[in-house]
Parts: C-alpha cells; structure tokens; sequence
C-alpha cells in the first residue's frame, strides 16, 4: 500500500465529475453533427450493415466474390447494429442509395495535398436540418455511440476510483483525458461498433479488478453480471474474448485468496454458461457458414491482406499513423491535426506512460511511501495487462491487414489514460500536481473544441472561386453536344515548372457548368511524356471531390487544384505535358472539345533527375534489405512495340559485404493481372557478378535484355524490380527499406512502359 492524501473533498469531486461528463456529451454530438455522415472511419460500411439489419429483420450472409453496402462489417460480431437497428426501424431510409453516393477516387488513408478527402458527395437537399430519411437513420445512431462513449468515461472513473482509491485527481484526470480526447470524440459522434466494444472491454476490466479488490467473494447476481458483459463483448466484437482468460484468473485468485472453491467453480459456472448463452451462437453461424468459428477468414478475404506481412521494422516505420490516430486523424484516416499538435500529445503522452512505468518499477522495487495511493498491486497489474494484450493483438491484427490506427486499442483506453494520469503527476510536489494535469487536460480541451471548425469542417467545404474570365479557354462538352463544361482558367503555379521525382505537379483550374450533366463526370490529369507513356495521373471529382456534376446548376463555377505525384523512380530527364479532360467511371465515355479531341494541354513541366552523388544516369535509391542499392537506371526504350527488345541497366551499389547470392528479376508486368510481357533473371551483370564477390561500396553495372511478347496487348505498363535467393524454405526476396524504416514492399517499379503494335511504332 502506497500512502498519499488528497485535498478534493468529495462535493467538489462529484462536481467536476458531472462537468466532465457534461462537456464530454456536448463535444461528442458537436463532432456528432460537424462531421458530414458517411465521413468517418469506416461508417459508410457500417451504417448500411444498421440499415440492413432494420429493413430486412436479418444478418447478412458473406460472401467474399459479392460487394456490398456494408463489406468486411458483416463479418463483425452484431451486437451494435443490432441495438442501431432496433433504435432506427421506424425511419423511412429509402434515399439511402442517394444519400450515400461514394466518392470514387476517394483518398483514404492517404493525406494529398489536394485534398479529395470525402468517401461521398454530399447533398444538401436530403442533409440539411430537420433530419429525415437516412440522414435521420444515421444521426440517431450517432447519438447511440455518444451515449456508449459516455459510460466509457463513466466506466475509466469507477476503474480508477477502484485502482486509486484515495486520489480523486488521478480519477478524474483520466476521466477528462477520455472525454476530450479528440479521437475519442470524433468515433464516439460516428456509427461505428467500436463504440460498444469499447465500453463492455473497459466494464468487464472493471469488474474483474472488483473482483480482486473486494473485501469477499461477489454474490450470485455479480457471476450473472460479469457472463453478461463478458457474453455482450464477444457479441460486440472479437478482441474483447482476450479478457476470458483474465476472468478465469480472477475466479481462481479469489477461490485461493478465501480457500473456496466455489467462485472458482460456481462463479465459473454462472458466468461462463451465460457468456456462451449470449455469444454462442454466433460462433456457431460462423463455423457454418464459413467454417471458421470467428468468421475472420472472410473477413480477411472482404478487406485485403498485406501483399507482404509487415515484420517488426515495417510495424515501427506506422508507429506516426498508429499515434495520430490514437490523438486525432479524422474523415477517412485523411484529415490530420496540425503537426506541432501531435507533438504536444506525443510528449504528453511519453512523459505519462514512461513515468507511470518508472511508478510501477518504484513501488514493485522499494515498496517505500510514494505521493499516490494504490489499493494493491495484483488489481493494479491487470490494468497493465489488459493494455498490453490490447497492443500485442493489435499488432498481430495490423500485420495481417493495413490497420495502424491508434484508435484500434480504446477498448484499453479507461486503464491506458489512467496510467498516464499517474504518470503525470506521481513524481511531482503534491501543490504541482493540479497544475500538470490540469494543463494537460486544458490542451486537451482547447484541441478538442477547436478541430471540428478549423479541422473536419474546411476538408468538406468547397474553395471560394476568385475572379475569372467569363470566357472560356476551352469547353468539354458531352456525346452529343447536348451539355458542357467550361475551363475559365488553367495555370502551373510560378515556380513549379521543374520538378524530380517524388514532387508534385501543381495545377490550379476554374471551371463551370453550361447546363446540368445527368451523368457523374471525373476530372483527369495528366502528365505525359513525349512517348505519350502517362507516367503520373491524378483522377477527381470537381472541387476535390467534394462535387457531382449531376447536382450542379447551369451557371455554378467551382475551383480543382490538383496535385499530380511523380512517381519515385520516373525516368529523367524530359520533359512532361500537362493534360487534362473528363471521362464517366462507369463507362470510359470521355468528353470532346470543339476539335473533336478527349484531351487538353494546359502547360509542360521538365522533370529533372535528382542530384546524385555517384556518376550514374537517373540517380535514384532504393535500398533492398541494407544489403543492396540501386543508385540508377538506363532504359533504351520507354514504348517499345510487341515483339522487340529493350536494353535495361542497372546500377548497383553494395552496402556491405554478403555471403549469399541474390538473383535479380526485371519484368514488364500488367500488375493488377500479373501477367508478364517481358521477363529477365539472372545473377547480376549476365551470371558473372554473384553479390557474394562484392565489396562495400562498389558500384555494379546489370544489364538485362527484355524481351517483348510478340502477342503483348497495347497499354501502358510498369516495369518491375527485385532481388532474391533459393532458401530452404523456398525463394526469400529482400524487402525494400524505406528511409522511414518501412519494409512493405519486395519489388520496385521503375519507369511505366508503353508497348505498341509494330504498325503505329514503326509510324512514330
């Protein structure tokens, strides 16, 4: 026992309380209602898995070839639609379909400089205030996660009343540090059944540290409750089954600390029935249906695995998305905070974990009185555990599926913000310790109040239009003549007409409807090369995406700043066209001009190579296992026809000395089919440079002859890299380490190839 006094009396404790829980609930329907539905993570899945479950009285059945409204969502445990469901039956949604109209070209998870952040385009007409139809729907089960979300906050103040008994400021600074953390609050104001997993895993924490805390063994009616809350987590969601064991071991302590063996066998009993009453059947349905007890195999097939598992490295290099979006990363993980914002929490949150472990060593070691009182250590350690596991199995999820989202541990955010309340303030005089936490919790409050008006609000508003010509530079116009769109104004910002690889291309256009399409049209950027080989593109929506041409009226005129990415290993140097024009998605129609031609150049940017060190063309760096550099390429042909040959070089650098030799494959591949229409393999220079002979530093020049298949389809191609050694296990390629410690990948691309028929090479 660690002795310590507190001085708020418990008045004022019961006040502060109430203020915290009250702010938390304005907050939380504040983002509730700021961010634009179908706007945050993942609701535009999970709603229509709501939506279904209200109009059909049914759970849907996966099937991994089939796309539907709701995806990967089906495969979740259903506890939270169902009670969304029940909540929104009566709503007419209907105008579903409508309403969730999906942004195609959609950036998520991804942060542009363009933006293009909105998973759908929105209409006013059937959002606007008062609410009805699915706009209703979803708002109301907004309103369900807020309330969820507030017993979450409840629960982390009983966790740490039970934990610190005595130290009503550490209580109620990890009460505040959940209810205006930002990210938090933003998937709180979201359908998202995170949020009922998030408040049955930190009750059942609870109750299981009541176990070990209480004076003797719970009565009949506490093994109910704790089957319930254990058998509604597991209906909620799967991670929430890593706390049965912690369960089992909380019975069995108690069986031995009173030496009876009934809370151990009874309790067992009670709680364990009623959990496998509750949850049972649903990992019965998913044995099945899919032969899989927790239906994750589907899961996996609906989402996506990673190509490559992420390893250790590769987990470490997404510890910034991991921690931005524990703090805040709103819209579809595409809408961060400002960076000095992360560094604030990220300091905050150092300093706390860090020194609640140095608490945690101290009072384990020396046993010696301290500033916090603990009402005993054994309770204490599940809090930590329970984080832990939260982590361990989040990276074991992450590795699997691209999913390094901080937000992923909340289930473990009652005892994770406790500790970090602790940490904060233990080591401090006792008069210093409102201060620190209160200033703490002072920047949580002010970041939280500001990001839904100067964050998530200005991603979904269109830019202002300044003054423009009234005439048009060029007019698109569609099949037919019937409808057009008019460029009023087209420039490359000064400065930005050179660039190298890995830049953007800038482009600023002013447009306007001449009548209203009745067809969704995308805007395309590109930047092409004398070859006519697209080597980057950029396809949008207007406005960054925030539009569809269907809901805009003859006369509406709208500002597209687009940003074009090089690719990291484009061929340099030469020079690029800008391009652009307007196609439908659905169909590969595209719009004409007067001419009767698809595309207009609106400007040219010289793409240089960068500045490279060592004496070779088109110096690049790509690092393969640290072993291997590749410091640059030549290529003799960039549009090859079918049935020729190109000449590819590369340049070698060895970054240390090996014992093993690594072939080196080339392909010209059509990714999304694998198929290959030029292929080489080979040890490096033609069989007479094995990397075990090289020495740190040299340089190694591999020429490799591509083959073009005479039968090769016209297109635009990649031309694709990589290096790997017979083991026992089978072929191991190196993986390509990125400068921020990143092994995702074990090939490169290089330059896009453009293969032609021999009529039109020959004709060029």
């Amino acid at each position: 026992m660690i002795a310590a006094r507190t001085d708020i009396n418990p008045r004022t404790e019961r006040l502060l309380l109430a203020l915290i829980l009250a702010g938390y609930t304005i907050l939380a329907v504040t983002y509730s209602i700021v961010t634009p539905i179908f706007e945050a993570s993942d609701e535009l899945w999970h709603y229509p898995m709501v939506q279904y479950i209200a109009t059909t009285g049914q759970l849907p059945v996966q099937d991994a070839a089939s796309i539907t409204p709701w995806r990967q969502e089906g495969s979740q445990p259903p506890l939270y639609y169902i009670l969304a469901a029940l909540l929104t039956a009566g709503i007419d949604t209907s105008d579903l379909s409508s309403v969730r109209r999906q942004n195609p070209h959609a950036d998520i998870g991804v942060v542009l400089p363009d933006g293009n952040v909105n998973m759908v385009t929105h209409r006013s007409d059937l959002e606007a205030f008062p609410w009805r139809g699915t706009k209703l729907a979803v708002q109301v089960a907004r309103f369900f996660s807020v309330a969820l979300g507030l017993g979450t906050v409840y629960v982390t103040y009983r966790l740490a009343r039970e934990i610190f008994p005595r130290d009503a400021l550490v209580r109620l600074g990890a009460s505040a540090l959940v209810a205006f953390l930002p990210m938090f609050l933003f998937i709180s104001g979201s359908v998202n059944n995170d949020n009922l997993s998030n408040l049955l895993g930190n009750l059942l924490l609870l109750l299981i540290v009541r176990l070990l805390t209480a004076p003797s063994p719970p009565r009949w009616q506490g093994y109910v409750f704790i089957g319930i809350v254990t058998g509604a987590g597991l209906l909620a969601k799967l991670n929430l089954g890593f706390l049965i064991p912690l369960v089992i071991i909380a019975l069995l302590i108690v069986s031995v600390r009173e030496k009876d063996w009934r809370p151990l066998v009874i309790g067992g009993a009670i709680s364990g029935g009623l959990t496998i009453a509750i949850a049972g059947w649903w990992y019965v349905r998913n044995q099945q249906l899919y032969g899989d007890v927790t239906g994750l195999n589907v899961f996996l097939q609906i989402v996506g695995r990673r190509a490559v598992p992420a390893n250790l490295a590769q987990l470490w290099s997404e510890r910034h998305s991991f921690t931005q979006a524990y703090w805040g990363f709103f819209g579809g993980v595409n809408v961060p905070l400002p960076d000095p914002i992360y560094l604030v929490f990220n300091v905050l949150g150092g300093i706390g974990l860090l020194a609640a472990a140095a608490f945690v060593l101290y009072g384990i070691t020396r046993r010696a009185s301290s500033r916090l009182v603990i009402a005993g250590w054994l309770p204490a350690a599940v809090t930590i555990v329970w984080p832990v596991i939260s982590f361990l199995s989040y990276l074991r999820w992450t590795a699997e599926t691209p999913a390094s989202q901080g937000r992923l541990i909340f289930a473990a955010i009652s005892p994770i913000s406790m500790w970090m309340a602790v940490g904060l303030i233990w080591w401090l005089p006792h008069r210093f310790r409102p201060v620190m936490l209160g200033g703490a919790v002072l920047f949580f409050v002010l970041v939280t109040i500001l990001a839904p008006f100067m964050v998530i609000a200005p991603a979904y508003q269109p830019q202002e239009v300044s003054d423009t010509p009234d005439l048009p530079l060029a007019t698109f116009t569609e099949p037919g003549g019937s409808g057009g769109i008019h460029l009023l104004s087209a420039r490359i910002p000064p400065g930005s007409d050179e660039v190298q690889p890995e830049d953007f291309v800038f482009l600023d256009t002013v447009w306007q409807i001449d009548q209203q399409p009745d067809r969704n049209w995308s805007l395309f950027v590109h930047l092409v090369t004398p070859d006519g080989v697209i080597l980057g593109q950029r396809d949008v929506y207007p406005a960054q995406g925030l539009l569809a041409t269907s809901d805009l009226q003859p006369g509406y005129r709208w500002r597209n700043d687009v940003a074009v990415r090089v690719p990291p290993a484009a061929y340099a140097p030469m020079p690029l066209d800008v391009m652009i024009g307007w196609y439908h998605l659905p169909t590969g129609e595209r719009l004409s001009l007067a001419d009767g031609a698809e595309m207009l150049t609106v400007g040219q940017v010289e793409l240089l190579p960068r500045a490279g060190r060592l004496d070779v063309p088109n110096p690049i760096s790509i690092n393969f296992g640290n072993l291997i550099e590749l410091v640059g390429y030549e290529l003799t042909d960039l549009s090859p026809e079918a049935g020729d040959t190109v000449e590819l070089t590369l340049y070698w650098r060895g970054l240390r000395a090996m014992a093993e030799d690594y072939k080196v494959f080339a392909n010209i591949i059509d990714p999304p089919t694998l198929t290959k229409y030029a292929a080489s393999d080979s040890m490096p220079a033609n069989w007479s440079a094995p990397t075990s002979t090289w020495a740190a530093g040299e340089i190694v020049v591999d020429k490799h002859t591509l083959s073009i298949d005479s039968s090769a389809f016209p297109g635009i191609y990649e031309l694709q890299i990589g290096l790997y050694r017979e083991a026992p296990a089978g072929l191991e390629r190196l993986r390509i380490l990125t400068p921020d410690g990143g092994q995702a990948n074990d090939v490169a691309y290089l330059s896009r190839v453009r293969i032609l028929p021999a009529a039109e090479a020959t004709s060029s």
